[in-house]
């Protein structure tokens, strides 16, 4: 009887191996997403005369998450494609 349950899950159900995620894309994505954002930043401060002000809140505020953002959707588009 102690065999048995320990085999089970928490819900009883039987579960089966899945396939591999593509971890290794993801990480591309992410390395991807940072240098388009730093790409993105330089354009931006070469292009336009903006204040001392908004280039430090677009250097340290925006870009950071505009990166993630951009990380996070390749990892869900990737996400989507595996599954």
């Amino acid at each position: 009887m102690v065999k048995e349950l320990n085999k089970l899950t928490l819900i009883g159900r039987k579960e089966t191996r899945g396939k591999t995620y593509p971890l290794f894309l993801e990480r591309f994505g992410l390395f991807i997403s940072i240098i388009f954002s730093i790409y993105l930043v330089y354009l931006i401060m070469n292009n336009f005369d903006l204040s001392i002000w908004i280039k430090i809140i677009l250097n340290f505020c925006i870009a950071p998450i505009f990166a993630l953002s951009i990380a996070e959707i390749i990892g869900r588009l990737i996400q989507k494609m595996s599954t």
